[in-house]
């Protein structure tokens, strides 16, 4: 049995029914007599216990479409058992309970289930399209299971309406008002049927003329994007465009797909009384009626089938120019961004250059400076010596002669001299050095030792 796991397809037991039965009575065999249950137990009841009448049909509501149908599953289970009926009774009431999805578009076509003594078990679900207020639609479902005995002795008709007022609903009380004329196969097959194509198609014209009037004005917003611009186009309505678009080809594309089931439906339904039509009297039987009005609905339905096809192609087109459209967009302000890195690249470059230059420029200078400092060390000591010295270790003559004589003692001041200036050097780069430790020691703590050990070939 296949049910819906987030939404309940049946009500509680306990919970007030909605069924309504009309069946013929041994004493009125020519009329359908009406009984509305609002108890699922009482029905069950009846159904368990009341012979089985030469026809019957039996309307069961939903109070909404995303409410459960108001009947419990014991008492469907009931029904079935009391007719024999397959699983394909489960798989109608599958997609109740929930609005139709996306996902089950391709289920519902008509199955046949042919017995003995020519007896056929009937089933098909039509989706269909409902307005909902002035500009808005809705999907809506109806469930049909006919359990035809061309005997005309246990004949059972099955509704699952979506609401408690269908169109298909006053259909069936209309056939019930007029059954005095007979109640032949027949023309209840005649009637029935087509009263549920008629109920379930006549919207779908509108519906897609309503989503080709979409695809139009999407069609134009797009050419006013192409001549114009992108900007303009988002501008215009926003991301709002973009998603109307979207709206309207997941709408379109479900669409497709339900109407080609319906198609399927059809052409089942067709052939089936076609065969039926063969093997019962008369030519102008209601078998062979419902042939013809069922080659009448395919022709509507091929033409929408068409026209979705071309709203299909459309909006697909639409959406390849709005792409394109986003594509060059984007193309340009990428482009524009490449130009400004590479602005700003070249900019970098040539900052990165006048830093180079200045610090080859700071390079020689520190160059320099240091072979000034060094030889400012070494003459320092001499000068410092010379100071102390002086002229007390040369002597010169009154100015008469040219005669220089230096003292014995000169060699204390060459002594003293290379002394100072080592004592001087040897002072400078000690410091220097400290210093370098002291600021890479200062750097390790700031980093963290974990960061910054290096380790020593062989260690782990």
């Amino acid at each position: 049995m296949a049910t819906n796991s987030m939404y309940p397809t049946f009500c509680l037991p306990g919970d007030p029914a909605s069924i309504t039965l009309y069946q013929s009575d041994a004493d009125t065999p020519d009329k359908l007599i009406a009984s509305v249950f609002k108890d699922n137990g009482l029905f069950q009841e009846y159904i368990s216990t009341t012979p089985l009448p030469r026809l019957r049909i039996i309307s069961i509501h939903s109070k909404s479409s995303i409410k459960p149908l108001q009947i419990s599953e014991d008492a469907l289970w009931g029904l079935k058992n009391t007719y024999n009926i397959g699983d394909e009774l489960w798989d109608l009431t599958s997609t109740f309970g929930d609005k139709p999805m996306s996902a089950a578009v391709g289920e519902g076509a008509m199955k046949a289930q042919s017995g003995e003594n020519g007896i056929q078990d009937i089933s098909y679900r039509l989706t269909f399209p409902t307005p909902v207020g002035a500009s808005d639609w809705t999907m809506r479902q109806m469930g049909v299971f006919h359990h035809h005995d061309p005997n005309e002795l246990q004949n059972l008709w099955i509704f699952f309406h979506v609401g408690p007022d269908t169109p298909m609903q006053k259909e069936i009380e209309q056939y019930a008002s007029i059954s005095q004329q007979g109640l032949r196969s027949d023309h209840a097959w005649l009637t029935l049927h087509s009263s549920v194509f008629s109920s379930c198609l006549n919207n779908w014209r509108s519906y897609v003329k309503y989503l080709g009037h979409d695809v139009d004005r999407h069609t134009d917003r797009s050419l006013d994007f192409v001549l114009r611009n992108i900007d303009h186009f988002l501008t215009a309505g926003g991301d709002s465009n973009l998603t109307a678009i979207h709206n309207t080809r997941d709408l379109i594309l479900p669409t497709s797909y339900r109407l080609r089931v319906i198609l399927d439906t059809l052409t089942k339904m067709g052939h089936l009384s076609s065969v039926l039509a063969s093997q019962h009297n008369g030519a102008n039987n209601g078998f062979q009626r419902l042939v013809t009005y069922m080659e009448y609905h395919k022709d509507r339905i091929e033409g929408l089938v068409i026209g979705v096809d071309v709203l299909k192609k459309k909006i697909k087109d639409i959406l390849n120019m709005t792409t394109l459209g986003l594509d060059f967009r984007m193309s340009s302000q990428m482009l524009d961004l490449n130009n400004r890195m590479v602005e700003l690249n070249n900019r970098m470059l040539n900052a990165n250059e006048q830093l180079l230059q200045i610090g080859t420029k700071s390079f020689d200078d520190n160059a320099t400076v240091k072979v000034v400092t060094i030889l400012t060390l070494i003459y320092l000591p001499a000068s410092l010596v010379s100071s102390f010295f002086g002229m007390n270790l040369f002597k010169f003559d009154d100015g008469t002669t040219e005669e220089l004589r230096i003292s014995r003692q000169f060699w204390i001041f060459v002594v003293a001299t290379i002394i100072l200036a080592v004592i001087t050097i040897s002072t400078w780069y000690l410091w220097t050095h400290k210093e370098q430790v002291r600021r890479r020691k200062f750097g390790l703590l700031r980093r963290g030792p974990a960061q910054d050990t290096e380790k020593l070939p062989g260690q782990n």
